[in-house]
Order: C-alpha cells, then structure tokens, then sequence
C-alpha cells in the first residue's frame, strides 16, 4: 500500500505534468506560456521565459527626454553638470517596483535563470546606444567630444540642449520617435566598438554572490558587438550600499573607488592605433553596468579609464535600468 508521503509526491508530480514542464512555464509568475501571445517589439525573445502578463509589465524606456544619461523625463542634474567624463548612458527599462524584484532575485538570491532574461532585455538600450554612437561617429559630434580636455570630461556639443525634437542632435532616431526621423537600423555594433568592459566588484562582493552581474550583462553585449570584452577597471574599494545614499554621497565614495587596469588599457590603445584608424578617430568603449541612478559610477569609472588612455577615448555606457 502507498504510503501517505508517497500519495502527496505522486500527486504533486502530475500537478506538476498538468500544469506544464518547468521550460513552459513563465519564469516570474509560473503560468504557462505557451499558446499566449507573449510578443514584445522591444526584444521579441523574450516570450522564452515571459507570459504575456508579465511581459506587459516591463517599464521599457521608448522615448528619451535627456541625451546625456537617458532618462525619460526632465533631468536637472545633466543640465547642472554639462560636463562629464563620458559621452552618454542608455538603458533598457525604468527601475520599477518589479524590476526591482527581479534583479534582486538575480543579484542576491542568485537566481541565475534570470541572467540570461536580463540581458535579452538589454538588447534594445544596446541597438538604440550603437545606432547613436554610429551616427556620431559619421558626423562631427564626435570629434566635439573627443576635443574635450584631457582630464577625461566630455561635453555634448552644443549642450543637453541640443538634442531638441525626436532625432535628437545628430539626427539619429530614437527608440519608438517620431517616424519621420532618418529609418533606424538593428545594428550589430561590428566597427562601432573596440572594446567592452564593465564595473567591478568588490572581492567581498564577487565572494558573496559568484558572479559579478555587470560583467555577465557586458559578456552579452561584447557578443552582439563582436568586440573585446576586457577587465580595464579595478576595484579599489567596496564603497558600501549606494541605496541608501544621496547624490552627493554618491559622487564622494565613487571618486577612488574605482582604478584603471592600466596594462589592458595601453595594450588596447596599441593594437587600435595598429590597426591604423583613421586620424582623429577616438577610441569607443562600451561600459556595461545594471543600474544607473545617479552617474557616480559611471563617471568615477569613465574618469579612471579616460586618466590611463595614452591616446583619445569615448566612454559610452550602457545600463539595464535607468532609476
């Protein structure tokens, strides 16, 4: 005769069967995926893992009202400080309340199902960034740029202000604009970037989670642009939870936070200058990290590594969640 743990395990197990194997089920909620019509313009593959609900609840930033950090509405910081170490951020979602939940079961509940989500969800900050860093790199915004002084700050030329209507100020079409802009393209970022890197974490960190999900975020987009992916920071210190921090605490335990890996960088600046690029031209890294909040991180990291570059650099960053 069964037993009663036996009676539940069984029962359990073709719940389980009815319900629809692990594979077919939506990562966050559990309910089935298939036959829903979990379709997303922004990154179509994610039907892999979403249904269709919550895949509506992604808080996807389609239209951007600061050129400089990517925030979708009015940002009186990037207007304050017009100069910066790197030329702009771009990221995929809002920081909601469920973005929140998710990355946190990814970053400290090491749930590792959700990298491979997070990054799929990246790929649209990721085409819409190359498709702009292409169009600057054909027109003279970036030699604007690159003729900033050698202390590693960049200014938008012309200011944030320059980036007035939906093309913004190259011409390039923003994500979801106006159509009438110039046609966008998905660009592979093949020739666009020389290399991609990402923040560190601190020891203590990378012991405490395995992994240091900035660098598998950036693993992703090395892969799409067919570059590099090369440590070019150090961690100089932990810095603490930024979360609970203001602005100005921020950019304070930012600032020798982080230290340039400056063996990787001249390497790199040696075989760009090998590969005999056109004078003038800078050298366009791609910084990856998961949340942009403030700029602290990625300005004390620009600055680091624009400080050890023994020739021209672009720092543009790329971030899954702008808060």
């Amino acid at each position: 005769m069964m037993s009663w743990t036996g009676f539940l395990k069984m029962l359990l197990a073709h719940t389980a069967d009815w319900i629809g194997p692990p594979d077919e089920r939506c990562l966050v909620c559990g309910d089935r995926r298939n036959g829903l019509p979990a379709r997303s313009s922004e990154a179509p593959n994610l039907e892999r893992w979403l249904c269709a609900g919550c895949l509506r609840r992604i808080p996807w930033i389609r239209r951007i009202a600061c050129p400089r950090c990517g925030r979708p509405v009015f940002c009186p910081d990037c207007i304050r400080r017009p100069v910066r170490a790197f030329a702009m951020n771009r990221s995929a979602v809002r920081y909601s309340d469920d973005m929140k939940a998710w990355l946190k079961l990814y970053k400290f509940r090491g749930d590792e199902r959700y990298g491979d989500l997070l990054a799929e969800m990246l790929l649209p900050a990721y085409e819409r960034l190359t498709a702009e860093a292409a169009a600057a790199s054909r027109r003279a915004g970036e030699a604007a740029i690159a003729g900033a002084d050698r202390s590693g700050a960049a200014r938008w030329p012309g200011g944030p202000e320059a980036a007035g209507g939906p093309c913004g100020p190259w011409g390039f079409r923003r994500h979801g604009a106006d159509p009438a802009c110039p046609a966008g393209v998905r660009p592979s970022g093949r020739g666009v970037w020389h290399a991609v890197t990402y923040v560190p974490v601190s020891r203590e960190r990378a012991e405490e989670r395995g992994f240091n999900q900035a660098e598998r975020l950036a693993r992703a987009a090395a892969k799409w642009a067919n570059a590099p992916l090369l440590p070019l920071l150090r961690r100089l210190r932990d810095g603490g939870k930024q979360s609970q921090r203001g602005r100005i605490e921020r950019f304070r335990a930012m600032r020798a936070a982080f230290g340039p890996d400056e063996t990787e960088i001249r390497r790199l600046a040696a075989r760009f200058v090998r590969a005999g690029r056109s004078p003038g031209e800078p050298l366009r890294i791609l910084l990856v990290d998961d949340i942009y909040t403030t700029g602290a991180t990625s300005e004390a990291c620009a600055t680091a590594i624009r400080s050890a570059a023994p020739c021209n650099v672009l720092v543009y960053v790329l971030t899954w969640a702008r808060s």
